[in-house]
């Protein structure tokens, strides 16, 4: 493996945030404690006896995970998704790494959706070099792809495809056309198709799209991603997953799994378990969709009112990404967050050293913004914001 490049976001975000008064630079709902969870469900007194730890036994579950959290994970998706289709996992960041080292090589050729969570890049290219493409969504066209760009970058020693829908930063997801034409293209090809899809359940208009291990035959290369982090606030639960209807993919990534983690432990096993269970995930997930609406109207009516200032609405996800210009011209967004933070005590994380390629200077005068936090401090966030602007 080659050198891997740094990984700017969590420590942009962790040495600037000692100073902050307001971090906004984020993109986790807030987490929840096991009470939370209690409070939330629809059947309290099973919750709660689920979630007693007292008597549980500190130890290591399956290697795949428990019988009961697969299945919980698969009632997420479409019916034809079982629990032998998932493989629990650290988190999605350790279900993306199992991907990787299971199924990259290093004469291998890969594409990335870009711009994207800087490890779908950086773990991929410390794999296979310089053998790797960017499929670049267009900031003008809604975060939108080109199809027939992704085609030309195919190449005969293409072996994976990545993409990350919703999109970090963007907010955006991929039209349901594009989902069949990207699946029918990696049929095509004999490619892998791995998506990153921690944010999908946060859909804010009337949009539900399908997963796209839903589109997929047991032939298919095709894995998706994901966690109980980013969307159901259990960040500190060490809980995620792959799920993939093809058995040779799965087999691949349990035997690096056992290698590299072993298992999760039975404590976040059932942690996880019990808010992706009927009895939770429902009024969590409008919980954190409520707080999503209100950030977006409160954020949409600051973009407005600001004519320096544009975006394209996030149609999913937990942050939006946001351009500052002066006179027509992108802002340094680095001095930009620097100088609010200074100034106002508002963090947030800039679109060119967090999200950019290295020394490729994309997404000047961006910024990303977390909008599934409580709406009051949005708004006192883009109160101070507006003041330092003016």
């Amino acid at each position: 493996m080659d050198k891997i490049t740094t990984f700017e976001l969590p420590k942009w975000i962790e040495k600037q945030s000692e100073n902050a008064s307001l971090v906004l630079a984020g993109s986790a709902t807030p987490a929840l404690s096991i009470q939370d969870l209690i409070q939330l469900s629809s059947d309290k007194q099973t919750t709660a006896n689920n979630l007693s730890v007292e008597s549980m036994k500190l130890t290591l579950g399956p290697g795949n995970g428990s019988e009961n959290l697969r299945q919980q994970i698969a009632g997420l998706y479409d019916e034809k998704i079982t629990a032998e289709h998932i493989l629990a996992t650290n988190g999605a960041s350790g279900a993306n790494s199992l991907l990787f080292q299971s199924l990259l090589g290093p004469d291998d050729h890969v594409i990335a959706m870009y711009p994207s969570y800087t490890p779908l890049l950086a773990i991929p290219k410390a794999k296979v070099g310089e053998n790797i493409s960017y499929w670049s969504l267009d900031m003008n066209n809604q975060g939108q792809g080109d199809l027939q760009q992704l085609k030309d970058m195919i190449k005969p020693t293409t072996k994976m495809i990545v993409l990350n829908n919703p999109n970090n930063p963007l907010g955006t997801i991929l039209s349901l056309e594009m989902q069949h034409a990207i699946v029918a293209l990696v049929r095509e090809h004999g490619l892998i198709l791995v998506v990153d899809e921690i944010f999908r359940p946060l859909f804010h208009d009337s949009t539900n799209p399908p997963s796209f291990v839903e589109l997929s035959d047991e032939d298919d290369k095709i894995i998706v991603t994901s966690s109980v982090s980013k969307s159901w606030g259990l960040s500190g639960t060490r809980v995620g997953w792959l799920a993939t209807k093809n058995v040779k993919v799965l087999s691949q990534c349990l035997n690096m799994c056992l290698y590299m983690i072993m298992a999760i432990g039975t404590i976040d096993d059932a942690i996880a378990a019990e808010a992706l269970s009927d009895r939770c995930w429902p009024q969590i997930l409008t919980k954190h969709l409520d707080m999503a609406s209100k950030n977006l109207a409160i954020l949409e009516s600051f973009v407005d009112k600001h004519e320096s200032v544009s975006w394209i609405k996030p149609s999913s996800g937990a942050t939006a990404f946001v351009r500052f210009s002066s006179n027509g011209v992108p802002v340094d967004d680095v001095e930009f967050c620097l100088k609010l933070k200074e100034q106002k005590g508002v963090l947030l994380a800039p679109g060119s050293l967090c999200f950019g390629l290295p020394a490729a200077q994309d997404f000047r005068g961006f910024v990303r913004m977390h909008i599934t936090g409580p709406p009051e401090k949005m708004q006192v966030g883009l109160d101070a914001i507006g003041e330092f602007l003016d």
